[in-house]
């Protein structure tokens, strides 16, 4: 990695040992840990740029994640060191645009992946067009993916599994949303055991929908898309209301 071309505060960098109790079964960084370290490093960094958490509630104003696409090489294993680079690099209609990369201790770019961001008024909960803010963005040219994390159409075909689960207090973040991670996890539990022994994540792409609430009973429907897709819905039982999407492509 050329340290040269992360120059603060444009981009933000952390050096990141991978613990224990981030892996799975195979000594890989889990994919829902791979979910907080982008969130961290996007809050910090975004703290760093003065639109942070803080900034943005004195405006009664608050950050969501809305999408993501995450392109795999290989997963980090347990006790290597890693370089996570994180960027702003511009605007999409509404979105705020994030970008991630992460390199091993040869220079490898191992992970790639693309965000997609909100800023919603507290009150209201809608969307506030980021142009109209007084904030100061710094946009950066490069970019981690050929493609934005995009909207994840129909799902075609009935569930080969069905889930369910009740949210519990300890799935919540600062923003009494459920955290991010928290329903990558789920989706990546709706698969067989057998299933993650034989195949891993080439690609992940999430769409974030609407809100979990306090004691929502929830249902997770996976579906097969083809051999190596599937797509995992997770509803609200009470209303069919889909809370979020995840496409799994698999190698």
């Amino acid at each position: 990695m050329d340290s040269s071309i992360f120059k603060s505060p444009s981009y933000h960098t952390q050096s990141i040992t991978v613990h224990s109790y981030e892996i799975d079964f195979n000594s890989r960084l889990n994919i829902f840990s791979l979910f907080n370290y982008f969130q961290e490093i996007a809050w910090e960094h975004a703290g760093i740029l003065h639109f942070g958490l803080e900034d943005l509630s004195k405006r009664n104003l608050f950050w969501v994640l809305s999408r993501v696409r995450v392109e795999i090489e290989r997963l980090p294993l347990w006790g290597e060191n890693i370089i996570l680079v994180t960027y702003p690099r511009g605007f999409d209609g509404l979105f705020a645009l994030r970008d991630y990369e992460i390199y091993d201790s040869n220079d490898n770019r191992i992970i790639s992946a693309s965000s997609s961001w909100l800023i919603l008024g507290a009150q209201n909960r809608r969307p506030v067009r980021l142009t109209d803010l007084d904030l100061p963005f710094l946009l950066n040219d490069r970019k981690a993916l050929t493609l934005n994390a995009s909207k994840i159409e129909g799902v075609t075909g009935n569930p080969v599994n069905i889930d369910s689960l009740t949210v519990k207090p300890s799935d919540f973040d600062v923003n009494f949303h459920v955290n991010n991670a928290r329903y990558i996890e789920w989706a990546y539990n709706s698969f067989s055991f057998d299933h993650h022994k034989e195949n891993t994540i080439k690609t992940i792409e999430v769409n974030f929908l609407a809100e979990g609430k306090e004691n929502n009973c929830l249902k997770i429907e996976l579906s097969n898309q083809s051999e190596r897709e599937n797509i995992v819905v997770i509803k609200r039982i009470d209303d069919n209301k889909e809370l979020c999407r995840v496409r799994f492509e698999w190698k």
